[in-house]
């Protein structure tokens, strides 16, 4: 049985880039989906994030859950 992730009470979250030295972005998650396994250190479900790379720019993705961490501080770990 699949169950969706439970609804956060903050969806404000860090987007980790694929490089290992790009700095996280803020995000917003506004929607979760279950998606197949192509790699075993893969996560099963994927969210619909909006993300601000730059000023003036608005990006909507899907990105896997193993790339996000909850906004519960207003700087990332491994950030500025």
């Amino acid at each position: 049985m699949v169950s969706e992730p439970s609804e956060p009470a903050n969806r404000h979250v860090w987007v980790r880039d694929h490089g290992q030295y790009a700095p996280p972005q803020p995000g917003l998650v506004i929607g979760w989906q279950h998606s197949p396994v192509h790699k075993i250190t893969d996560s099963s479900w994927t969210a619909l994030v909006l993300v601000s790379p730059f000023d003036g720019a608005v990006l909507v993705e899907w990105v896997n859950a193993d790339r996000l961490n909850p906004i519960s501080d207003p700087t990332p770990a491994d950030g500025p």
